[in-house]
């Protein structure tokens, strides 16, 4: 990907997610999961989280970094 081309999706992209170390693929459906909840980063993350805890995924060391990282935002 060249730097003009990343510098568009800088422009559309939610800065957390375009600075994160995730692959181009991964980048492209959080901003879209993203978009689909009106750009509420944090309603994304709760949705991560929620994602994290169901029976058959059992995540529950990344669900509980993201309970932790919103309890600092006081939500």
């Amino acid at each position: 990907m060249d730097y003009s081309t990343r510098l568009l999706y800088k422009a559309i992209m939610h800065p957390e997610i375009y600075n994160s170390n995730l692959d181009w693929d991964l980048k492209f459906f959080l901003q879209d999961q993203l978009d689909k909840l009106g750009g509420n980063f944090n309603n994304l993350l709760n949705d991560i989280m929620n994602y994290a805890i169901l029976p058959e995924v059992e995540d529950y060391e990344n669900a509980a970094e993201i309970r932790d990282y919103l309890k600092t935002l006081n939500i």
